[in-house]
């Protein structure tokens, strides 16, 4: 009858060359799990960025449909600077704040350039663009374009107008 017991000395050899392996495994799939980590790490700083510029969009819109921003009229510049300081206050870096595109676009048929003009529920469209060059390339964190490709993030919300707004409440309760 034949043992399967390994001896002592060929146990060690066994172990001595599976270590040899160990070292190669590493070598072959860190690298794989670097690339990866970073990839995964760039999207979520994209998804990130794209929220905060998605929630600076309505901001700059709720300002907007306003037509007063404490007691003084709203313009377009003024509702650039809300935005601007909205990205500021979220943490973004002062190169993409400085170098993003705000624009308010009048959708209505009525029109206006600064949303005090607007009528009561007339569309509009705010607009942010970070382009590409300085100003996206400082919201990255990981320097590799072929990670994601992206070159610029735009985020865009629709809104209405409520300058001049009448609400009528009926304060009598129904029989």
């Amino acid at each position: 009858m034949t043992s399967h017991i390994l001896r002592p000395i060929e146990a060690g050899r066994r172990r001595r060359s599976r270590q040899g392996v160990a070292a190669v495994e590493a070598a072959f799939c860190l690298p794989l799990l670097l690339m990866f980590m970073l990839g995964l790490w760039e999207v979520g700083r994209i998804a990130q960025v794209q929220e905060v510029l998605t929630n600076a969009a309505h901001e700059g819109a709720r300002i907007a449909s306003q037509g007063t921003l404490n007691g003084v009229p709203v313009t377009v510049s003024s509702v650039q600077q809300a935005v601007r300081d909205y990205m500021t206050s979220a943490g973004l870096p002062s190169a993409a704040v400085s170098g993003a595109q705000i624009q308010i676009i009048n959708k209505s048929a009525n029109t206006w350039t600064d949303p005090t003009d607007a009528q009561p529920l007339d569309a509009f469209q705010m607009t942010i663009t970070i382009p590409s060059g300085t100003a996206f390339n400082s919201l990255r964190w990981v320097l590799l374009p072929s990670i994601t490709g992206t070159t610029q993030t735009t985020a865009t919300t629709n809104w209405l107008s409520m300058n001049d707004s009448q609400v009528v409440v009926n304060t009598q309760l129904p029989y």
